[in-house]
């Protein structure tokens, strides 16, 4: 005889990996459907530039989706860092992601406000500054000192192009730029050069294009003003959340902490450190012949916040 189920067998749920160094939580919004792809969106973001947050030591808090009613609206950072929120779709369409490269200039406009609120000459400098470095790392090569979760424990620092998957080439490509001005004499491969100083129309283009550019800016970021702002609440979010207990506190995500002790000995517990502190190995003497109970190692801690 065949007895009818109470529904259908639960669907285990993919561990997720924990966020890049300086990030505390990733979260996509729970009302879409497809609110996992929106947070493995959030992931490669934050993957694309974790060796530019290492590099300026920024600090952030939270790394949210955000779907607002206005369309202009693309990115705001609350707090200098504490809650950076991104939209990821089409204002006409939910279903509809923007593209990678999109997503990552706003994720590094929206760190430049970490240090500069107003969209004034020292913002733009300094975020002409990330884009340029953001490009010699992932279309010129550049090397970096940032080792993240993925890199295997002895293999050190991979030369750019060597055992790179699919999924790292194409978001290579799609996050190369779109286009590069310049200028050239007609019928040749010279380029015009400009003078430096230029003429007083060429000056007020400048200060006009400047206007432009903050005017602009103004209308799709509103960190300036991020309190005036309705964002989603917590209960809104299914989040990825990484807590470090014990001795590995503090420490960047993937580099084990532990120390070794010698758990026979009647002295003190002293902590032997390792010959290379680059590559530390996680060990753990138990004396059986003890009475007392044994002792558990102290591991990071994974917490999924649904």
């Amino acid at each position: 005889m065949v007895k009818e189920g109470h529904g259908a067998f639960p669907v285990p749920k993919a561990n997720d990996i924990p966020p890049p160094a300086n990030i505390k939580k990733i979260g996509a919004l729970k009302r879409f459907s497809d609110e996992a792809y929106a947070k493995s969106l959030l992931y490669d973001a934050a993957r694309l530039v974790a060796p530019i947050i290492h590099e300026q030591k920024f600090k952030v808090g939270k790394l949210y989706e955000m779907y607002p009613d206005k369309a202009e609206l693309w990115g705001l950072n609350v707090n200098h860092g504490q809650k950076i929120y991104l939209r990821l779709r089409e204002h006409h369409n939910d279903k509809s992601f923007l593209p990678m490269g999109d997503i990552v200039g706003t994720l590094l406009h929206e760190l430049t406000h970490n240090l500069y609120s107003a969209h004034d000459s020292k913002f733009y400098k300094f975020l002409d500054k990330l884009k340029s470095r953001y490009d010699d790392i992932h279309c010129r090569g550049a090397k970096t000192k940032y080792l993240c979760e993925e890199n295997k424990v002895g293999r050190g620092v991979l030369l750019s192009g060597s055992l790179v998957s699919v999924r790292e080439q194409r978001l290579k490509e799609l996050s190369k730029p779109k286009f590069a001005n310049e200028s050239k004499v007609l019928g040749s491969n010279s380029k015009i050069n400009k003078p430096i100083g230029g003429s007083p129309r060429d000056l007020r283009q400048a200060i006009l294009e400047a206007a432009e550019r903050r005017l602009r800016d103004s209308k799709w970021c509103h960190s300036e003003n991020a309190e005036t702002e309705s964002v989603p609440k917590e209960d809104e979010y299914d989040t990825t959340q990484v807590e470090l207990i014990g001795p590995t506190e503090g420490k960047p995500v993937g580099t084990f902490a532990n120390d070794i002790i010698d758990l026979t000995s009647d002295t003190e517990e002293t902590p032997i450190q390792p010959d290379n502190p680059k590559r530390r190995i996680l060990h753990e003497i138990i004396d059986l012949t003890s009475d007392t109970e044994d002792i558990e190692p102290t591991t990071p801690e994974v917490i999924c916040i649904d």
